[in-house]
């Protein structure tokens, strides 16, 4: 089977990467109370790091190298696409050769990171509902709080009346 290769702005890989991991996490603060007592306050997801090594083969490994090295220094977000696991906006944050290059073969290492304000900017200012539809659907669809979509629709009566072909406001 012929793996899909990895891809950064429309520029390939040649070869996947031999190894590849996702960091996620997310930003937790304890804050104390008196009397002993503590809360946990969750304030939002870290953005991810994805890490990976593997090889450049062939008499043009270092041309391979080369290019991802021009990729790298473009600098900007892109998309960054790796098989099965979909696409998601990054920015390249870092690019090595690890070891002693050998003839025909490059062992490089790299890192991207994650962009998610590229991804809340690409969201719609508004939607048009399908038949039976509701506020409360739209809520669902863009995971906005339905509070926030009744004040932005004032001219709606009831979060849960049909909106079929009204457009509503999303931000």
């Amino acid at each position: 089977m012929k793996l899909v290769p990895m891809r950064f702005k429309g520029v390939e890989w040649h070869h996947n990467p031999r190894e590849i991991s996702f960091e996620c996490g997310k930003r937790v603060n304890e804050l104390h109370a008196p009397y002993g007592r503590s809360y946990i306050q969750n304030t939002g997801r870290k953005c991810m790091l994805i890490k990976g090594e593997g090889e450049l083969y062939g008499d043009d490994c270092a041309e391979q190298f080369a290019a991802l090295f021009e990729l790298f220094k473009s600098g900007g977000s892109g998309v960054l696409a790796i098989h099965k696991l979909g696409s998601l906006y990054a920015e390249f944050e870092s690019l090595r050769i690890k070891g002693m290059p050998k003839p025909d073969v490059l062992t490089y290492s790299f890192v991207f990171r994650e962009v998610m304000e590229r991804s809340r900017d690409e969201k719609p200012t508004s939607y048009t509902p399908e038949s039976g539809e509701t506020l409360w659907d739209v809520s669902y669809r863009f995971d906005i709080v339905i509070d926030r979509l009744v004040a932005l629709n004032p001219w709606v009566k009831r979060p849960d009346e049909s909106l079929g072909g009204k457009e509503v406001a999303l931000c």
